[in-house]
């Protein structure tokens, strides 16, 4: 009887082992499984931004970029008080203004380059000083919308249209000038629906994409200089007779290296314009 029973016994705590790790390995593999579902989902879910936070969200721009790579058919209707050629650059800044807004102007103004601002409603209200010297010193005005929201901004058919009107009421309070030029969050690219488009142009806004993103906003360094460079070379190969708008925003780390990469511009020969309501919009 005592032999039968050690036999038994380690048998027994073999099995019990056996039991324990599998209830182990299955809590483990149910852990893993459910940290990664959760990371899935918050990859796939735009960042919710604040008034003082970063307005580019990288995850949903690069999304649009990447499901824009086509060849654009649009040109420029010329207005003949311009000179644009294809080695005319437009260079555009979106988010502003911002306390960095004078920085920008200064070196535009120490280069004798025009830009166009696509700018936020709230942030007009809170540098109202900035909207207007840009529009004294020649810089087009544009509209970017009120929340920078993907949620919000493209929720039903008329949102991005009252973003907008509300946009244009705000600059004008300022300036008193009322622009119809407008840029939407992150691109028309794959956001902005057929309703939604037919509402802004009922409406007489007129929306721009781009050709080169300088990936300011990602890098938030020197690296976008080259970076804009590297596209240009490409736009210059493959697309030559295509307009070179260069997305930027109003940041920092962008008016830091904005003298470099305008002296390198010119240096290719480049010149500088400002988009305007006389022109075909560039759309995506």
């Amino acid at each position: 009887m005592q032999r039968v029973k050690k036999k038994q016994t380690p048998s027994n705590t073999m099995l019990l082992s056996k039991a324990i790790g599998f209830v182990l390995l299955t809590l483990i593999l149910f852990f893993i499984w459910d940290m990664s579902k959760t990371n899935m989902q918050a990859a796939d879910q735009p960042a919710k931004l604040s008034a003082s936070s970063q307005f580019r969200d990288t995850s949903t721009s690069m999304k649009a970029k990447d499901a824009s790579r086509k060849t654009l058919d649009a040109h420029f209707k010329i207005n003949s008080d311009k000179h644009i050629t294809d080695q005319t650059i437009f260079l555009t800044f979106d988010d502003g203004p911002s306390a960095t807004s004078n920085q920008l102007l200064d070196v535009l103004k120490a280069h004798q380059v025009k830009a166009t601002f696509f700018m936020l409603g709230p942030q007009i209200k809170e540098h109202p000083a900035a909207v207007k010297r840009l529009h004294q010193e020649g810089h087009q005005l544009g509209l970017h919308g009120i929340t920078h929201d993907v949620k919000r901004f493209y929720q039903k058919k008329d949102s991005p249209v009252n973003e907008m009107k509300e946009d244009q009421r705000i600059l004008a309070s300022v300036t008193g000038e009322y622009t119809h030029l407008v840029r939407t969050p992150y691109g028309s690219t794959p956001n902005l629906t057929d309703q939604q488009k037919a509402r802004l142009k009922q409406k007489g806004f007129v929306y721009w994409d781009w050709t080169i993103d300088s990936l300011d906003w990602k890098y938030k360094s020197s690296k976008y200089v080259p970076e804009v460079l590297n596209q240009l070379q490409v736009l210059e190969t493959k697309n030559p007779k295509e307009p070179k708008i260069i997305l930027m925003h109003d940041q920092p780390a962008t008016a830091k290296y904005l003298s470099s990469l305008i002296t390198q511009l010119k240096a290719k020969g480049y010149t500088f314009e400002v988009l305007d309501e006389t022109m075909k919009p560039l759309q995506q």
